[in-house]
């Protein structure tokens, strides 16, 4: 079968020839049928994570074809997806708390165990995700990251019903959180975006006013109770810091290592709360694709051949995708 791997050097990406993955036990064998590019795709190419010679991909569905012997469900025919963990442990602290997304002893798709970027790929039975009939492989592979994410996000600050919220970064999660947001109920939703182009787009979506950004620094017409941050550029996040208003609450994404400056006394003063935000808890899956089936969420996806997974890297590593990239076996 056809894969990308990250080479031995540990950066960039190889297409390679590879024999079909080998069933364990609990697992379920896919035919790829989409598979999303991610940031953090990029991050590995650059060595910044993962072990060389695995096939990356942490988002993606497929059709089973087979499935091992200890396997009761899914069956050959249905379409399951996997994300960023698989194979918890199931009895450590935060399993049993139902927070398997803190699982230490969990398996990162696409950094422990091959992804997928391929022709075909492993899914252990107990992770694999059903994914809905009304939701196109390509549509649904890139809501396995960041779909997920932006509604986990937008759950840890409460965008509920009457909140006032603002995205800031309208990419591949920024461009679902304000459509999140708006099925949520939030009362007013302002983007933030670095790029003019997209604010009709925002607005598009769902924002009641966007805003552009400047090296990352920005002012909102109105102070808002949460604040949902993707964007990495500097200054965002103290920007976002004086967005809220008091008891104001953010949540920030961005996997970066840089360390980041950050004034205590508004946080003293307005009593803010920030926290980090990923994908989870579980049950946080169900309820993001039920929501995007109901609500009619768009996901902004382009599609592309697996042979052209090196450019497909590119053009997201230069921010040039429209706004979420799937590889197509």
């Amino acid at each position: 079968m056809l894969s990308v791997a990250v080479p031995r050097s540990g950066r960039g990406w190889v297409l390679e020839e590879r024999d079909k993955p080998t069933l364990g036990f609990h697992d379920v064998l896919v035919r790829v049928l989409a598979s999303g590019v991610c940031a953090m795709d990029v991050r590995q190419a650059r060595g910044e994570m993962g072990y060389p010679g695995l096939v990356p991909g942490h988002e993606f569905v497929g059709e089973v074809v087979s499935v091992g012997p200890g396997v009761s469900g899914p069956v050959p025919g249905d379409r399951v997806g996997a994300t960023w963990h698989q194979r918890w442990c199931r009895v450590c602290e935060h399993c049993v708390r139902g927070r398997l997304e803190l699982c230490r002893k969990a398996d990162e798709t696409g950094i422990h165990i091959d992804g997928g970027h391929a022709e075909y790929a492993l899914v252990d039975a107990s992770s694999a995700v059903p994914i809905p009939e009304s939701l196109s492989a390509e549509t649904a592979a890139a809501l396995l990251c960041s779909g997920y994410a932006a509604y986990s996000s937008l759950k840890d600050v409460a965008a509920g019903p009457g909140s006032s919220v603002a995205v800031i970064g309208i990419g591949g999660i920024g461009h679902l959180a304000v459509q999140y947001a708006r099925a949520m109920g939030a009362g007013r939703i302002v983007a933030v975006t670095e790029s003019a182009h997209k604010v009709q787009l925002a607005k598009e979506l769902g924002a009641d006013e966007a805003v552009v950004s400047e090296g990352g620094r920005f002012s909102l017409p109105f102070a808002v109770d949460a604040v949902v941050l993707t964007s990495e550029a500097e200054g965002a996040l103290a920007a976002a810091v004086e967005a809220l208003a008091p008891y104001g609450r953010l949540s920030v994404l961005p996997a970066t290592v840089a360390p980041v400056p950050l004034a205590l006394q508004r946080l003293l003063h307005f009593k803010l709360t920030i926290r980090g935000s990923s994908q989870g808890p579980r049950h946080r899956l169900t309820e993001m694709l039920d929501l995007h089936r109901r609500h009619g969420v768009k996901a902004l996806v382009e599609s592309c051949p697996l042979e052209q997974a090196a450019d497909a890297l590119e053009r997201v590593t230069r921010r040039e995708a429209h706004l979420r990239t799937v590889l197509v076996p």
